[in-house]
């Protein structure tokens, strides 16, 4: 009897010191990582990974490519865009030039669509603040002739939405093109089927549409197209942003940039 009594004690001697006697799952470890020293509640942020911040495609909007024309953005004073002669095969006049950096895009887009059967013919592109001015002028004398109850103000509005005021054309930063007819009915031809197709290949992006009228203030010309760079043309064409709209929402500050002023 004394020796079952020993026995007894000696095993229970024996659980205690194991710790089985503890209650709970006994197969279940508990990592002192993932447990909070003061209220003993798991540790969240050992759990989950850092969160990853998607930031879209950066853009240089000082670049000369991403230079913004229109009437409440002209030109800066004093901006010279560097030129190029437009070959004679795609220039419909004499002097045809654009700018020098973008040259090669559009020599490849006239080129391309030639080989494809589509004649692309350049009939204006770059433009002095002269012939700007000009231009401006005539189309704002047919308005009032058109309607001599006008005012000189009111003429000059009614003229802008066709016809850009000087210093806030893009032909002046020598950057568009007008193709082949400025009429409307050039939306109805294969040329401008072949454009609207290919064009932003070659980092043209079609300017002005009837869409896109209330925010550009020009009204639709399907015979106009703006040079502003492969990648952005394409992001314009995926995401149906007019140049405006796509600026507005890719123009924003770095993190870096918003942490820099923050500590300022």
């Amino acid at each position: 009897m004394k020796k079952l009594l020993s026995l007894i004690l000696v095993f229970a001697l024996v659980l205690s010191v194991c710790g089985c006697g503890s209650f709970g799952d006994p197969t279940i470890s508990v990592n002192e990582d993932d447990v909070s020293s003061e209220d003993g509640l798991p540790n969240s942020s050992n759990n989950t990974s850092s969160e990853e911040v998607e930031e879209g495609p950066i853009f240089d909007f000082n670049s000369w490519e991403l230079r913004l024309v229109n009437g409440s953005t002209p030109i800066p004073d004093g901006y010279v865009p560097e030129l190029a002669a437009i070959s004679a095969p795609y220039a419909g006049f004499n002097g045809a030039s654009f700018d020098a950096r973008a040259i090669d895009p559009l020599h490849a887009l006239c080129a391309d669509a030639k080989a494809a059967g589509i004649n692309l013919t350049v009939i204006s592109a770059y433009r002095t603040n002269d012939f700007q001015t000009g231009n401006f002028e005539r189309k704002v004398n047919n308005v009032m002739a058109a309607d001599p109850s006008l005012t000189r103000e009111e003429a000059e509005a009614i003229a802008a939405t066709v016809v850009a005021r000087p210093g806030t054309s893009e032909h002046q930063v020598g950057l568009a093109v007008d193709f082949n007819s400025v009429e409307d009915s050039f939306k109805n031809t294969d040329e401008y089927a072949w454009l609207a197709a290919n064009c932003t290949k070659y980092g043209f992006i079609l300017r002005y549409t009837e869409e896109k009228q209330d925010i550009t203030k020009i009204i639709p010309e399907p015979w106009h197209y703006r040079y502003v760079g492969v990648e952005a043309a394409k992001i314009m064409e995926e995401e149906n942003l007019c140049l405006e709209e796509f600026i507005e929402k890719y123009n924003k500050p770095t993190a870096d940039e918003t942490t820099a002023d923050a500590a300022q």
